[in-house]
C-alpha cells in the first residue's frame, strides 16, 4: 500500500465513520481518531476480503468503493455493540442541550 493510498484510506475512514456514527442511535466518540479506527480496520479488512466479491465495483485509487462503504460500517457496527456492552447507559440517553434564555 503506497502512501496515497493509505492517505486516501485514512480520509475515507473518518467520512464514512462520522456518516455512520450520526446514523446509529449511539453518539459519536469523543476522541477525533477513534471515529476513524474501527472504519479503517473495516475498510483494510473489506479490501482483503471483499474485493474478489466486487469485481465490477469501481475502483478509486485502488481502494473499492462499496467494499469500503461495506467494511466502514460493519466497522461501526462492531463498535456501537462494544461501546453498549462496555457502558449501556450512554448509547440510549439523549444528549442535554441548554436552554438559552433571553434576558432583556
Amino acid at each position: 500500500m503506497d502512501i496515497g493510498t493509505c492517505l486516501l484510506t485514512l480520509g475515507l475512514a473518518y467520512g464514512t465513520g462520522v456518516l455512520w456514527y450520526d446514523l446509529l442511535p449511539g453518539q459519536l466518540p469523543d476522541r477525533i481518531w477513534r471515529v476513524a479506527a474501527y472504519p479503517f480496520l473495516g475498510i483494510w479488512v473489506a479490501q482483503a476480503v471483499l474485493s474478489p466479491h466486487f469485481a465490477n465495483d469501481p475502483v478509486y485509487g485502488g481502494v473499492h468503493l462499496a467494499a469500503a462503504l461495506v467494511g466502514s460500517l460493519v466497522a461501526v457496527i462492531v463498535d456501537w455493540i462494544i461501546t453498549a456492552a462496555r457502558r449501556p447507559a450512554m448509547i440510549w440517553t439523549p444528549e442535554r442541550r441548554r436552554e438559552v434564555r433571553a434576558t432583556a
